[in-house]
């Protein structure tokens, strides 16, 4: 259990993920420091940035030096896809070996939890991995966090430590969403391929943060050495889209035949080869039309599903796009007037 000795150093929580937790490490009164390289995203939790850098090792350890964390949260990475090169996820590599090497060098830290990611694990054939140590990445992203995973595995870390791994993680403080898919959902543009259900796990990020929270309130037996995947129970991705749909625009999304979609993936592949970003490429085309769900039903039945309700979460999703969340992207400003 957390108690009010307990100092928590989040690394990177300038971030989606992070500023939703560190909105509810307020809420729960918790003593916490955000260390990241960049400002925050939500100008009222200034007051809790630490600007420092993981690929920094001395920074690093004179932050561990002065706050003196019993209780560590690694969120620090590079997240996305776009490209396939190993080398320029260096932050999630190595930075993730420096933030563990500093951990093994107090005895102070008795619980140190490290946000991995779904992408370690994706096949048609055996959706589950059959042991925690079973990887199978299909993006450089996932080969990234494989290597972490297998870092800390093997690490020997005397305090206990967890794995999280997120699924797709959407809901308020999402800086991308906004400014690509809900953009065309609000513009019309945005429709589905076919009408097979396509089944996803999604993670509402005020429930994924209150998993989190519980896995850190745990007792040993489960949390220490363990992995879990963060996220709601798998659902249709059209349910989700179209909740969107009807919260921003009052209308259901549209749905056409997938031949349509792979041509214009084809397109897409052709135009970014010339550094022409398109909406719709081949790996995201695909992401639209392959099942690729999680045990998140591990967690839940442990841990807690918070609220399930997709349109409640939409809901609070776009009233906060409608009010705070506007005034980071022209588009709501003027969509919203």
């Amino acid at each position: 259990m957390i108690t009010k000795d307990d100092m928590i150093l989040i690394t990177g929580a300038s971030g989606f993920i992070g500023t939703n937790l560190i909105e509810l490490f307020e809420e729960k009164g918790y003593k916490f420091v955000n260390y990241d390289k960049a400002d925050v995203t939500k100008p009222a939790q200034h007051k809790y940035w630490h600007k420092g850098n993981i690929m920094d090792k001395e920074a690093l350890a004179a932050a561990f030096e002065k706050y003196k964390p019993t209780i560590v949260i690694h969120l620090a990475a590079r997240t996305d896809t776009l490209s396939d090169r190993l080398e320029d996820y260096i932050e999630n590599t190595e930075g993730t070996e420096n933030v563990v090497n500093e951990i093994m060098k107090h005895d102070y830290v008795k619980h140190a939890l490290f946000a991995s990611t779904q992408y370690v694990y994706k096949d048609k054939v055996t959706p589950f991995g059959l042991t925690d140590d079973s990887y199978a990445p299909h993006t450089v992203y996932g080969i990234s966090k494989k290597m972490d995973e297998e870092y800390i595995r093997k690490s020997g870390m005397k305090c206990k430590w967890t794995i999280f791994r997120p699924c797709n993680v959407w809901g308020p403080w999402h800086m991308r969403y906004p400014n690509e898919l809900w953009k065309f959902i609000a513009k019309g543009m945005y429709v589905h391929p076919s009408k097979k259900p396509v089944i996803r796990t999604y993670a509402y990020v005020k429930n994924l943060v209150r998993q989190l929270d519980a896995i850190m309130n745990a007792p040993d037996e489960l949390s220490d050495k363990k992995t879990y995947y963060l996220g709601d129970m798998p659902i249709d991705s059209y349910v989700w889209l179209n909740a969107l749909s009807q919260e921003i625009t009052g209308k259901n999304i549209r749905r056409i035949p997938k031949f349509f979609f792979g041509a214009g993936a084809l397109v897409g592949d052709f135009l970014r080869l010339f550094g022409i970003n398109f909406p719709l490429y081949s790996m995201r085309y695909r992401n639209m039309i392959e099942d690729f769900y999680a045990p998140s039903n591990v967690t839940i039945a442990l841990f807690g599903a918070f609220s399930q309700s997709y349109e409640q979460n939409v809901k609070e999703t776009i009233d906060w796009l409608r009010g705070e969340g506007k005034e980071y992207f022209e588009f709501w400003k003027k969509y919203f007037k």
